[in-house]
């Protein structure tokens, strides 16, 4: 008796020879976990089945016991986005996306814009887009001008400014804080670090000067 096999369009003369076709064929994609085994038109299509129901990283052809412990992995295995499952090259490379998903509720102290992150604020008042008039002249010298400034501003003639922690050099107060952000180094964001109280600084000096 004849087997057909209707997503290629093939008659075999046993069931069995069906059977041999669809392990061997590139249009059959079988998951050997379930009972009985479904069978699906895609790669893609059994790799999203055996993540979402058996907690299987294909990339590891690695399983985990909770569908928790499969997401713990892709994160610090493979840089997924928590927020919208998407996969990135590098951690920062992540954590920049990441931006994306942060509510904007940190205003500008020179007008109404709103943005999600300190360093957000500062490039806006560098480029000058600012109705306040601020530019990069005075966030730079608001920069040293802060009694903090010792911490974070560098010698180099052509770096103003460094991280306190691991000292990489940076051109612009704004790129400091980006690389803080960032997680690079602990704890330089924190209200009483130098930068958090270069931040508060720089927000009075404008919001004082409006």
């Amino acid at each position: 008796m004849t087997s057909y096999c209707p997503r290629c369009q093939k008659s075999f003369p046993f069931f069995s020879a069906r059977q041999q076709h669809i392990r061997d064929s590139l249009n059959h994609h079988i998951c050997h976990i379930c009972s009985p085994p479904p069978d699906y038109a895609t790669e893609d299509e059994l790799d999203e089945h055996l993540q979402d129901e058996h907690n299987i990283c294909v990339t590891c052809d690695k399983q985990f016991n909770t569908p928790r412990q499969l997401v713990q992995h892709d994160v610090a295995k493979h840089n997924m986005c928590m927020a919208c499952r998407k996969y990135f090259t590098s951690p920062s490379n992540r954590n920049s996306h990441m931006i994306t998903h942060v509510e904007k509720n940190i205003i500008c102290p020179g007008c109404s814009s709103r943005f999600s992150r300190d360093s957000a604020v500062l490039l806006h008042l560098e480029a000058g887009t600012c109705v306040s008039g601020v530019d990069i002249e005075d966030v730079t010298q608001l920069a040293f001008d802060c009694d903090q400034a010792e911490d974070y501003t560098s010698y180099d003639p052509d770096f103003d400014f460094k991280c306190p922690r691991c000292q990489t050099s940076f051109a612009f107060i704004s790129g400091l804080l980006q690389h803080a952000e960032s997680g690079c180094c602990d704890k330089l964001m924190e209200r009483d670090s130098s930068l958090g109280k270069f931040l508060r600084f720089v927000r009075s000096c404008i919001a004082s000067a409006t």
